[in-house]
């Protein structure tokens, strides 16, 4: 059903193919294993020396209940998990309806059991080697809105099949030395890893005061994994048709009567009810005046006011808006052959780039560029750039 559902869709589009046969189906089938922590995986060097983090050398599945009670557990030897050094600490967290090993998806349960509990994981990422020692890079997995009286942050490392949480002791000595130089004291943004010091500048906010400012619009975004371009890559422009000013665009407002509804017992709310509309339609230089009055698209603005008789200002404008949108799709789709002048045809000639990309032209790659509407040769394009427009 879905492929003939398809199949009607794209000959429906005016392709002009036609289905005539199906020569076979492949059908994959895949293992889905969701991520998640499961027993000990021992840290790299470039992590480890950092002392950022405590690592439970736990022998079970239950590694993310060992990295949550890691933070009760200190001493050099905290990493340890036999004896009583982490099941006294247990009582301190409800682990119900918890799998394990734990997949990320289990933590909003952990959460909801324990209210006053909020926990971000991030993961480990190998970026390069250099001579005798790889590099790492920490990077969001899960980043919670408001961090709570009991925030935990965990490090989630992978070897092969094998998931591993690590409990962060110290966030930014965990991240400080790949994002900042900087001596004095630095806070972090926990999703995007933006640093601010304390360093006393005249015209800009420092440190917890500049963080919280940041999270303002930072928090509203998902957390993000910063990928810096490769040494030798450039980005380019090539959003050509972007450039090209629209031929028409519509201006429309509103006017509202604010009428009083009463909601609850304690609340009063107020109702904005649609009175009257006006739009204009506002169009390029280059749209002839006599093709806007074959098709009957208003030149000034329109204006429509609701009575008591007519109150739906609302569906009235959503219809005038359609109608002259179908108009202008009418419109859109004239066509006027290339009129050339003798100067243009020998600036086309002479061109040897693309006036937007601006590669240079060979062969058949050189295109005239013209304005559908009235004919006039606009500008030399390579054929790419021509498509897009």
């Amino acid at each position: 059903m879905k492929l003939t559902k398809e199949k009607d869709e794209y000959t429906g589009r005016g392709s002009g193919f036609a289905l005539e046969s199906i020569d076979g189906l492949l059908l994959a089938v895949y293992k889905y294993t969701p991520l998640g922590g499961s027993s000990y995986i021992q840290l790299p060097e470039y992590i480890n020396r950092k002392r950022g983090t405590i690592n439970p050398q736990n022998v079970d599945q239950q590694c993310f209940k060992w990295a949550i009670l890691a933070r009760h557990v200190t001493g050099p030897t905290a990493f340890r998990v036999e004896g009583a050094r982490y099941s006294q600490h247990e009582n301190k967290y409800n682990f119900e309806d918890i799998s394990f090993p734990t997949p990320l998806s289990d933590i909003s349960t952990f959460e909801k059991n324990n209210k006053n509990v909020s926990i971000n994981v991030y993961g480990l990422d190998k970026k390069f080697q250099v001579p005798k020692l790889p590099r790492y890079e920490v990077y969001p997995l899960r980043v919670v809105d408001v961090e709570k009286v009991n925030h935990f942050d965990l490090l989630l490392v992978t070897d092969g099949d094998n998931s591993h949480y690590i409990y962060i002791s110290n966030f930014s000595w965990l991240i400080r030395a790949k994002k900042t130089r900087h001596e004095e004291r630095v806070v972090f943004c926990k999703r995007c890893f933006t640093s601010f010091d304390n360093r006393n500048l005249k015209y800009k906010l420092r440190g917890q005061t500049a963080l919280n400012q940041h999270q303002l619009i930072c928090g509203a975004h998902k957390p993000i994994l910063p990928e810096m371009p490769k040494e030798g890559d450039c980005v380019e422009f090539r959003a050509w048709k972007n450039t090209v000013r629209h031929p028409f665009v519509i201006y429309a407002d509103f006017e509202a009567i604010l009428e009083e509804a009463r909601g609850g017992s304690t609340t009063i709310t107020q109702k904005h009810e649609a009175m009257s509309y006006g739009f204009l339609v506002k169009t390029s230089e280059d749209v002839p005046a006599d093709l806007l009055v074959q098709h009957e698209i208003p030149a000034g603005p329109v204006i429509y006011r609701g009575s008591k008789d007519r109150t739906d200002v609302a569906r009235h404008f959503m219809e005038s808006i359609v109608d002259v949108a179908r108009k202008i799709e009418g419109l859109m789709k004239t066509n006027i052959p290339l009129i050339m002048t003798e100067g243009e045809e020998k600036t086309h000639q002479e061109c040897n780039a693309c006036n937007l990309c601006k590669c240079i032209l060979v062969g058949g790659d050189k295109v005239r560029d013209h304005d559908h509407l009235t004919g006039k040769f606009r500008q030399t394009l390579c054929s790419r750039c021509n498509l897009e427009l």
